[in-house]
């Protein structure tokens, strides 16, 4: 259940055995560990860059925004699940904007959020306004945001995001 994966479905009991996962908490320390030494000029920014992509592939993946027929990622095949990701890039402190979004996660369908495995993201799981495509609904939920840097690039049924271990966890509904 890595990038290279077959798809399979992602049953609760499946997602909790992740968050809990041993070895995806050493991952995500071991990119946490590489990002503090690029800060302190012990690996360059390309050197970083290789090693967190290395690292990142080993992390187990979540196709949020839709399932698929015969196991393979491809948007030809792909069953829309009614659930579409935000990612807010290259922020100094994940926690801090969780703490400024939450009040708002009903009114915003917001089911899971997470600070990325790089450590400088946050990642929004919410659901599709009703009648909205994947990149209308990224769009909608930058416009609730005041988001006007958002990765439209997001907008493929494909998409996966790369999971993290429990503590990264700030948000997670009972309806995801």
């Amino acid at each position: 259940y890595n990038i290279k994966s077959k798809v399979r479905e992602c049953t609760p009991d499946l997602l909790d055995k992740v968050l809990d996962s041993s070895s995806v908490a050493k991952t995500c320390a071991e990119l946490e560990d590489a990002l503090e030494r690029c800060r302190r000029g012990e690996l360059t920014k390309e050197e970083y860059e290789t090693l967190k992509g290395e690292l990142k592939k080993l992390l187990p993946v979540a196709t949020f925004h839709a399932t698929f027929k015969h196991g393979r990622r491809k948007n030809h095949e792909a069953i829309p699940s009614g659930l579409s990701i935000y990612d807010i890039d290259h922020i100094p402190n994940p926690r801090a904007k969780w703490e400024e979004i939450e009040p708002r996660k009903e009114e915003l369908g917001i089911v899971m959020a997470h600070i990325t495995p790089s450590t400088e993201g946050l990642r929004l799981v919410f659901v599709v306004p009703r009648g909205m495509s994947l990149a209308e609904a990224q769009a909608w939920m930058a416009s609730m945001l005041g988001d006007t840097t958002y990765d439209v690039c997001v907008k493929d049924y494909a998409r996966c995001s790369f999971l993290v271990p429990r503590e990264y966890v700030l948000f997670l509904s009972e309806r995801l």
